[in-house]
């Protein structure tokens, strides 16, 4: 509903635009006949921008409305940890990993920065590409031991094609032998990138399923505050369990 909400202001803004801008271009039509053509042209671009992000947004709304509950048919054997890391305010890695918690239970552990990144999203791109740079780790607030779990689900969204910094950190401190791992993540449109092949050069002696990769939010979106689940809802995390759990049973 929100994304409809967005669009139908946006919609209107458009309009408002295009009436304060009409008056003073009919003022000097007859004088200026190729200015006036001009922004009659982009009168019709604005419109046509504008009911593209409406029908857009109806049509995400509407599909997300119309989808049938899908029934869980298979959990992890053992004892389960849903590990990710999630920065922004939309908090897409984050939803999911609670979706994945609303599934087959388990305990969740948040990855931290001992130093946050900003807030604005363009600061911590810069920020993370000096991680990178830099060995391609970020300092983390302690993570307690995974040793009794036997099922560790991890998430990150995607930074210039696999997982943010924090979570090479966590990687380095962490022993995943005997484990089965289940990677999940975010992007903007881009998709997963080496995340999955990097989870699993990182999980040498563990049992790595078949992913997840979840549209998130792109720059405007973010801005706007629509997540994952204008795209999404736990449906999609239920199909990939019992695909990937009915497949080691």
């Amino acid at each position: 509903m929100k994304g409809i909400v967005v669009s139908l202001a946006g919609f209107l803004a458009l309009f408002v635009i295009i009436w304060l801008m009409h008056k003073p271009f009919d003022v000097h039509s007859s004088n200026c006949r190729a200015l006036a053509a001009a922004h009659r042209v982009f009168e019709w671009l604005l419109v046509a921008w504008g009911v593209a992000l409406l029908a857009h947004f109806a049509l995400l709304f509407f599909y997300k409305g119309g989808a049938k509950e899908v029934t869980l048919e298979a959990k992890p054997q053992g004892k389960v940890a849903i590990v990710y890391y999630s920065q922004s305010k939309v908090a897409n890695t984050a939803l999911v990993a609670k979706w994945i918690q609303s599934s087959v239970g388990g305990e969740l552990f948040p990855i931290e920065p001992v130093e946050p990144y900003p807030d604005a999203y363009g600061e911590t791109l810069k920020e993370a590409q000096k991680d990178m740079a830099n060995g391609g780790t970020r300092p983390i607030k302690p993570i307690p031991s995974l040793d009794d779990y036997d099922v560790v689900f991890i998430g990150s969204p995607i930074w210039y094609g696999t997982y943010a910094p924090p979570m090479a950190e966590f990687f380095k401190t962490h022993d995943f032998a005997g484990k089965t791992v289940a990677p999940f993540c975010t992007h903007g449109g881009g998709g997963a990138g080496r995340f999955f092949a990097d989870v699993g050069r990182n999980c040498p002696d563990a049992a790595v399923m078949e992913g997840l990769a979840i549209r998130g939010s792109n720059q405007i979106e973010r801005r706007l505050g629509i997540g994952a689940s204008a795209h999404h809802s736990n449906n999609d995390v239920i199909i990939w369990l019992n695909r990937i759990f009915k497949a080691k049973q």
